[in-house]
């Protein structure tokens, strides 16, 4: 339990800038020590969430430098609205709930909260198409992921016996052909680096965008409730950048380390839909059962599951690893199990 109120300025960190009494509570802390603090003018609230005040990030920094601590202040962005404060809290608790509900006692937890990634700027109906329930994946056709083929043709554990595109080769085909890019925002991108003192002697790739080599990596997006069709086109546009991402690691980012790690173990690579009640997750898995096997598209091997925060609070015995929490609690629209592809079309809790 933090006794002052340096100790408390030391939770609001860059990485973690905003915090709500729900998630001061998660972590131990006495949520009404939070209201006394922005008393003191450090800290201020809004839409009940809270964060550092210009007096409040002076204090942490000193506060830092007087423990020898590396850690920096999480300075809140400007002109931010309550709907975005909220989205930013909510990425928070995600976290914490993930992180708490399993051990990972041999592993590494690492959170980016979020994750931003830049793809082709294709249109929504270059991305795929859906003709009389038919669901038909359209962006490997678009002349730039034709062109991507070309110019990076060697994927899989075959391109490990070439070299590794260069940062600069890699930024020079993004700038001649993806002028127009749309952004894939990953609400918490959660990767697990398990016996990570196994891989430690691994140099890093040249154009890793965040340090995912030799990780399993989980992606999860916050999900709004549905509204039929428009949640389906929804879904079914994030698995899309979903795709392209998997498709852009394979050919010009890890090539060779996406599916397998360095010592050829297999890698997770899994969509997650995050929902706040556990029937827009079971809802969502029921409009993607009908369409099978052809969820993973061209960029199998993946995962897609559904996920909802009842059930992370529900969930009160803490798992092993990550690979045993989500499938515990979580619906299971389409997995990757033994090297065999399965559609789960049984919509029931857990694998």
């Amino acid at each position: 339990m933090a006794e002052n109120a340096e100790d408390i300025l030391m939770f609001f960190d860059e990485e973690h800038p905003y915090w709500t009494e729900e998630m001061f509570a998660l972590v131990g802390q006495d949520s009404g020590t939070l209201k006394d603090i922005c008393g003191k003018g450090l800290l201020r609230r809004r839409g009940g969430v809270y964060f550092l005040t210009p007096e409040g990030a002076e204090r942490f920094r000193r506060e830092a430098e007087n423990n020898f601590s590396p850690l920096c202040p999480g300075l809140p962005e400007t002109n931010m609205t309550e709907n975005s404060l909220r989205r930013e809290a909510m990425r928070g608790l995600l976290w914490l709930l993930v992180d708490t509900r399993h051990l990972q006692r041999w592993g590494l937890k690492e959170y980016s909260l979020p994750f931003r990634f830049d793809l082709p700027g294709l249109r929504e109906e270059d991305i795929f198409s859906l003709e009389r329930g038919k669901l038909t994946w359209r962006y490997a056709e678009q002349p730039v992921f034709r062109k991507m083929a070309l110019d990076f043709p060697v994927s899989g554990l075959a391109a490990r016996r070439h070299p590794a595109p260069s940062p600069e080769r890699v930024t020079a085909w993004k700038m001649e052909n993806m002028p127009v890019t749309r952004t894939m925002e990953v609400d918490l991108l959660y990767k697990s680096r398990y016996d990570f003192q196994s891989y430690a002697h691994f140099p890093p790739m040249p154009c890793d965008p965040c340090r995912l080599l030799n990780t399993d990596r989980f992606l999860c997006f916050f999900a709004p409730p549905h509204e039929l069709p428009s949640s389906r086109t929804w879904l079914l546009t994030i698995l899309g950048e979903f795709q392209m991402f998997l498709t852009m690691l394979r050919r010009m980012y890890l090539p060779g380390y996406v599916d397998f790690d360095g010592m050829d173990i297999e890698s997770s690579n899994w969509l997650i839909y995050v929902y706040e009640k556990t029937s827009d997750a079971r809802i969502c898995a029921e409009i993607m059962a009908p369409f099978g096997e052809s969820l993973a598209g061209p960029a199998a091997p993946l995962d897609v599951w559904s996920l909802s925060f009842e059930m992370l609070w529900e969930h009160n015995i803490k798992a092993e690893s990550i690979h045993d929490l989500f499938p515990a609690i979580a619906y299971p629209l389409y997995r990757v199990i033994a090297k065999t592809a399965t559609h789960v079309s049984n919509i029931g809790g857990g694998a």
